[in-house]
């Protein structure tokens, strides 16, 4: 019974609501998910476990849409991207584990909604994009997805500012963002902010955020690129808002 005791309250019944929403968001934009689900358990529980739950559950639920991604991955892109987070994911988790907590939640907040922000507004990436470009996006991305859990904003932005189809826009950020995600992870567990309560809550979810995974990613086959673009947007731009206010 002490065991399944972090499951039996309101807010585990709150986080179970957010990661059926951040499921599909993820399954259906390829991103999203985390930008749903962080920034707001971070108010329920602890930024820590926040970014840990928002990151390891996908680790165990995306297996159902990675065979589906793969053909359509640009590897000449997410390559340096993901050799970039190598690199600094970890420094932004050091500096998540020895951080205020309260500036680390506005600094969430922020960042969503600049993104959102961003791509509402039609912001585009319109330099080279080359190996340098990737490598330096990555820097941006895996350091914040390390500081803040949020680094699938500067993720997608990049990726959904290439002239490519929603396929493969979705497959690189969808595949860069897991493997980004195992970077944070992984030096904050050994840095101890993953305790026995955090692994209960993450089991316990996974259940609900692969079911609706699964749906979004059902509903994405059958979306229109524009109508994909616009879901997607619009989505990240209410999380922002609600990230930045509550």
């Amino acid at each position: 019974m002490e065991l399944i005791a972090p499951l039996l309250t309101f807010d585990f019944a709150l986080a179970v609501v957010l990661a059926l929403a951040g499921g599909f968001m993820y399954g259906f934009a390829g991103f999203g998910g985390g930008l749903i689900m962080t920034p707001l358990l971070a108010i329920i529980y602890w930024p820590t476990e926040g970014v840990v739950i928002a990151n390891a559950i996908p680790l165990f639920a995306a297996w159902q849409v990675l065979p589906t991604i793969r053909p359509h991955i640009r590897w000449r892109e997410v390559g340096p991207m993901v050799i970039a987070a190598i690199i600094v994911s970890p420094i932004g988790a050091y500096f998540l584990l020895v951080g205020d907590p309260d500036v680390i939640r506005r600094v969430m907040g922020i960042v969503v909604l600049f993104a959102a922000i961003s791509m509402l507004l039609g912001w585009t990436y319109k330099g080279p994009r080359n190996r340098l470009t990737g490598f330096l996006a990555g820097i941006v991305g895996g350091g914040m997805n390390g500081y803040v859990g949020l680094g699938g904003p500067f993720v997608s932005l990049y990726f959904l500012s290439a002239q490519a189809s929603s396929q493969i826009q979705r497959a690189n950020i969808l595949f860069s963002m897991l493997l980004i995600g195992v970077l944070v992870v992984v030096p904050l567990a050994i840095g101890g902010a993953v305790g026995l309560d955090t692994v209960v809550r993450c089991v316990a979810l996974i259940l609900p955020y692969g079911a609706a995974l699964w749906v979004g990613a059902r509903v994405f086959s059958r979306t229109k690129d524009q109508t994909y673009r616009r879901v997607a947007l619009i989505l990240l731009m209410a999380v922002g808002v609600s990230a930045t206010f509550l």
